[in-house]
């Protein structure tokens, strides 16, 4: 190689060294509240008779838009958001129950919408901050690490593990990055007293893939209720339902049948912390197998390295001795690797 061509390449090489790096500089933990708690608002929800059912959180993403939890609006009939002394009634406006993703509609909400983020381009390790309302106790920030980012079979992103505490009551607030940029929807808190700095959020990605993933559920059930009443008697045509149930988010998340092995709406028995730790098994390596119980138990089991010998190598086995040792009801084999293999018939 020539003098020149070396000289050149060192050169090309000592100017790339020299280009300085552009990154914003971190915000304070306090500058990053200051930014963002005016857009995390309390989920309020009511029963028919006007009697609080449950809180959670949710996150201003544009004008009069706010996205929550799914599960956070199950069995509602009425959802306020409220912000210090400010409440406002609120309507359901796009859901994705599968993801436990849900946008609300709240008129005159004079909040500024949050900046989303990228998943894909978070780093393990990087400082996160959770802000939501824990126990009703409003705009509550803990703060901690992006601890892992988990991924299902396909190499999508489904979790973001952190060590900031997550609570009851913050389900549907805001994870954010160091500049007070949303990267997910706290979703999942400890719930065992052996799991310490154990937190999951839904990666903001899901957030902005809700319009999309909507329109073509709205799009399937609308074609499915039309051929449905092309094939009935006009009478009964007449009668029939609309595509859409009024109470669309707790019937779907209530829903009790064969699905897509990301579902989680469809577990049947299932409690919000089922759902939380069936989001934790689609993390697991195969082979694997979640088990659930007629009380609300469940089980998962997965690998086939065990340390009692006596047990069974096979995951499906094992998950289902265990769940009967819980005494909670019959039990069954709900998903099997990367297939849901529940029979509803079963199960009633």
């Amino acid at each position: 190689m020539t003098s020149l061509r070396w000289t050149t390449l060192w050169g090309a090489a000592l100017a790339g060294l020299a280009a300085p790096l552009v990154h914003a500089a971190a915000l304070q933990p306090a500058q990053v509240y200051d930014k963002v708690s005016p857009s995390v608002w309390r989920v309020q929800t009511y029963d028919v008779d006007g009697l609080p059912i449950g809180i959670g959180s949710g996150v201003v993403i544009a004008p009069d838009t706010l996205v929550t939890n799914c599960h956070v609006l199950a069995k509602a009939k009425r959802v306020a958001v409220k912000h210090d002394k400010i409440s406002i009634d609120a309507k359901l406006d796009l859901w994705d129950p599968p993801r436990d993703v849900c946008q609300i509609k709240a008129p005159n909400l004079n909040a500024p919408a949050v900046k989303l983020g990228d998943a894909s381009a978070l780093s393990v390790g990087q400082n996160v901050f959770a802000i939501g309302n824990p126990k009703g106790l409003d705009l509550t920030m803990s703060a901690g690490l992006l601890s892992s980012i988990r991924r299902n079979d396909k190499d999508q992103i489904i979790l973001l593990q952190t060590s900031a505490a997550i609570s009851g009551g913050s389900s549907g607030g805001g994870l954010f990055d160091d500049q007070g940029v949303l990267i997910g929807l706290t979703t999942i808190g400890s719930i065992t007293g052996d799991a310490q700095n154990l937190n999951f959020a839904v990666p903001v990605d899901w957030v902005k893939e809700l319009p999309q993933r909507h329109a073509k559920a709205a799009a399937a059930a609308a074609a499915k209720a039309a051929s449905a009443a092309a094939s009935a008697p006009t009478a009964v045509a007449a009668a029939a339902p609309p595509a859409v149930p009024p109470n669309v988010v707790a019937a779907a998340v209530t829903a009790p049948a064969k699905g897509g092995i990301e579902d989680v709406s469809r577990l049947p028995y299932a409690s919000e912390q089922m759902r939380d730790r069936y989001r934790v098994f689609l993390t697991r390596p195969l082979p694997r197998a979640f088990v659930i119980s007629e009380g609300g138990k469940w089980y998962q089991a997965w690998g086939t390295k065990v340390k009692d010998p006596a047990a069974p190598t096979d995951p499906g086995a094992r998950a289902l001795a265990e769940c009967e040792k819980l005494g909670a009801g019959k039990c069954f084999l709900y998903a099997v690797d990367d297939k849901v293999v529940y029979d509803k018939a079963e199960g009633q």
